[in-house]
């Protein structure tokens, strides 16, 4: 069996042949030949629309967070001689305890005529990391020094593990220093 298709431009004629018997036959200026052209760049633009997109991530674009469940319980602060001692305990097991390598400690300071209220919301932006903590069993032990500014000062602690993974907030504690 022969298979011929012949394509002139121009006064062109369009034969496609199968064994002797034409398929389709159509003049320049009829509506089959202007169609097929049409529909095939269409055809053609909707498979470039389709693939070019696709880059092959299946995933979200940056890393997973790192996790660490380990955080600090019934924190309380006191002030002294320009130091803030932070203390708590620990919750988590043992192997967790271990892979604690430090602590951010976020803070927010008002001046005491002009303290917050009660219910307002306190931004905690400003943060300090820490290496020098000390964990003893499951108590959390945590001086910050420079603390001289008198005022209402809030803290939360968030302890910081070996692949820089930072655990849940500690609750937000408020110590007033006046000296």
């Amino acid at each position: 069996m022969i298979y011929d298709c012949r394509l002139v431009i121009g006064e062109a004629l369009v034969v496609l042949d199968m064994g002797r018997k034409p398929m389709y036959a159509a003049k320049k200026g009829r509506a089959g030949l202007n169609r097929l052209p049409v529909f095939l760049l269409a055809a053609l633009a909707a498979v470039f629309m389709v693939l070019l997109p696709a880059c092959g991530k299946k995933g979200p674009p940056f890393l997973p967070e790192k996790k660490l469940v380990t955080k600090v319980d019934r924190l309380t602060g006191k002030s002294e001689n320009g130091k803030v001692r932070l203390e708590g305990y620990i919750e988590g097991d043992d192997k967790r305890r271990s892979d604690v390598t430090g602590c951010r400690i976020y803070h927010a300071w008002y001046p005491i005529d002009n303290p917050p209220c009660d219910g307002c919301p306190i931004e905690m932006a400003d943060f300090r990391d820490i290496k020098e903590m000390e964990i003893s069993g499951d108590r959390f032990t945590c001086e910050i020094p420079g603390v001289k500014k008198k005022g209402i000062w809030f803290f939360e602690v968030r302890l910081i593990g070996s692949h820089g993974a930072v655990g849940p907030p500690s609750e937000r504690i408020k110590l007033n220093i006046e000296n």
